[in-house]
């Protein structure tokens, strides 16, 4: 008798197991649960983007990737991190090319 209803409870729970996960690929794991309130040094940052729903997370906010891989989750409403953005948008479409250094005769 217990095993009338033990059986098919264990053939669902291999079936969900066994099943794909929808959104298994969505980035929503990786989405910030808070945004911090400092200023971000646009000098210190590579790149961006922006989380909210369209991409899986409740949080609308605007996730920063730093020259040294760190990731920093700032609000959208902020003006200085709306300057931030705007340096990067400009660096990208006119990439500035380095300074030539002078250099020294031995």
């Amino acid at each position: 008798m217990a095993l009338r209803i033990l059986l098919p409870l264990l053939l669902l729970a291999a079936a969900l197991l066994l099943l794909p996960a929808e959104g298994v690929d969505n980035v929503a794991s990786d989405c910030c649960l808070k945004t911090s309130k400092k200023n971000i040094p646009s000098a210190w940052v590579k790149s961006y983007r922006i989380q909210g729903p369209e991409t899986g997370c409740l949080l609308r906010a605007v996730v920063f990737t730093t020259k040294k891989e760190k990731k920093i989750c700032s609000s959208l409403t902020s003006p200085a991190i709306q300057k931030v953005i705007r340096r990067l948008e400009d660096k990208q479409k006119n990439p500035s090319q380095k300074p030539r250094r002078l250099q020294e005769k031995h």
